[in-house]
């Protein structure tokens, strides 16, 4: 396995010259599920939350485990509460492998006038349980590589981009 320092640094080299959003470093802008906005615009945030967490594992989280109308029947007031009492912005913390849904994450946003940030990355605490197995064998560039193209591109062929990194993990 590659030691942390040198996947960051690979990471970074990887990613020079644009930031996760996409947009230009001077832009002031961040990437949520709907598209950029002014960080101006991010008002009372929340910073580190989850809509759907699934525990089970990478290598059997998917998300036809769960109903997204059963998480929208259930989340949607608490969003809407949360914007009520003056929340702009919601982060989304849950990665890939852990039971990210991006689309889902559109949907509430559209509904609920949030703005909601996705992210890219990996969550490898509790024994690597969350880790795909391309992360034991993939080098650094390549992993980068992959981020990257979701902050390009867009994740799983939805459009919608990350607006951060998130790495967690052990030793």
């Amino acid at each position: 396995m590659v030691s942390r320092r040198s996947f960051l640094k690979t990471l970074t080299i990887g990613a020079a010259g644009i930031s996760i959003s996409g947009a230009k470093k001077t832009d002031d802008q961040v990437m949520t599920v709907m598209g950029p906005i002014r960080t101006s615009s991010m008002g009372f945030t929340l910073i580190h939350e989850h809509i759907v967490v699934d525990f089970i594992g990478a290598e059997k989280t998917h998300q036809e485990r769960w109903s997204d109308e059963q998480v929208t029947q259930k989340i949607l007031p608490q969003l809407q509460r949360a914007k009520a009492n003056g929340c702009e912005t919601f982060v989304d913390c849950t990665p890939n492998f852990l039971g990210r849904d991006v689309a889902l994450l559109k949907e509430l946003s559209r509904k609920t006038g949030l703005h909601i940030v996705t992210n890219t990355g990996y969550y490898g605490g509790s024994d690597h349980k969350f880790l795909p197995p391309v992360v034991f064998h993939e080098s650094a560039d390549q992993l980068a590589r992959r981020w990257v193209d979701e902050a390009v591109n867009g994740i799983d062929k939805t459009g919608i981009k990350p607006g951060f990194i998130k790495i967690s993990v052990n030793d």
